[in-house]
This record gives C-alpha cells, sequence and structure tokens, in this order.
C-alpha cells in the first residue's frame, strides 16, 4: 500500500506545468492521474463534437475539455470533459465584455491544456487551435504561429 500524499492548493499550483498535468488534488490529497488511452480520446473527442454545437447555438453554455478547475479550497480537478453553464461562462464573459468597454480592441482568452484561443472582439469571438496563423489589425505586420506560444514551455 502506497503512502498518501498530501499538499495544499498553494504548493500545487506552485507545482511546474510538466507536473501538474499528471496530478490532481483532492481534498488535499494528491490523485496520479493516468495518460489517456486511445480509446478514451476517441470517446473525448465524438462528445466533444457533439456536445459543442448544440449548448453554444443555443446559449446554454459551453463544453470544455481537459480543462483545469479549482472546484475548493483544497482541490484541483481536470475533468476530461466539462459543460460549463451559461451562468459560469457569463462571469469569465463579464470580464471580457468590460475589458471591451474600457477601449480594449481584443482580449485574448488562451486555453494551453486544450491549446485553445479565443480572440474577443465587439464583432464578436474568433477560436483558434494548433495550426492557425495569428495576427492582430491592432499590430500590422506581426505574425506567430499558434503552436508557437507554447514552445520552450
Amino acid at each position: 500500500m502506497t503512502a498518501q500524499m498530501t499538499m495544499t492548493v498553494e504548493q500545487f499550483d506552485a507545482l511546474p506545468k510538466e507536473e501538474i498535468c499528471n496530478w490532481e488534488l483532492l481534498y488535499g490529497e494528491l490523485i496520479e492521474v493516468p495518460s489517456a488511452r486511445p480509446l478514451h480520446n476517441r470517446i473525448l473527442a465524438g462528445l466533444t463534437m457533439s456536445l459543442e454545437t448544440h449548448p453554444r447555438s443555443r446559449r446554454l453554455g459551453a463544453v470544455l475539455p481537459e480543462t483545469d478547475l479549482a472546484v475548493r479550497k483544497d482541490s484541483r480537478l481536470r475533468p476530461g470533459l466539462g459543460f460549463f453553464s451559461a451562468k459560469t461562462w457569463a462571469t469569465l464573459q463579464r470580464k471580457i465584455e468590460a475589458y471591451l468597454k474600457w477601449g480594449v480592441h481584443e482580449v485574448w482568452l488562451i486555453f494551453p491544456d486544450i491549446n485553445t484561443l479565443f480572440i474577443h472582439t465587439f464583432a464578436g469571438a474568433q477560436r483558434l487551435s494548433e495550426g492557425a496563423l495569428l495576427s492582430s489589425p491592432y499590430i500590422p505586420g506581426w505574425q506567430l504561429r499558434f503552436g508557437e506560444i507554447f514552445e520552450n514551455l
């Protein structure tokens, strides 16, 4: 029998990214998360594709795979797939809208765990992922391949 490893949320959050990706914290206990198997990933991809369109088109919320959650003061979990209700999503959206209201032309929201970037403007939101070329009309001539954001981290 292995000994139970415990730590605080502050200790967990201070771990290097490459270590955190294999662990979750549940009630202060460190829980190892095994790498996903091909079948798991196929199921996750199918559910994500199926669930993504329905809630977004009806403004019910958002579906995000592999998103770190601070669900309690002593826990950090990463479900394979999470549905974030419109109310939960609205909290994030309120911050984005505040930035836009204050004159910020673009708000970039990066989800490194799923290699996704949302660029919010007054015109709406654009979702970018691996392979996309980033640019901004507010930074003329600048471009960056999306994947380069996460290189050498």
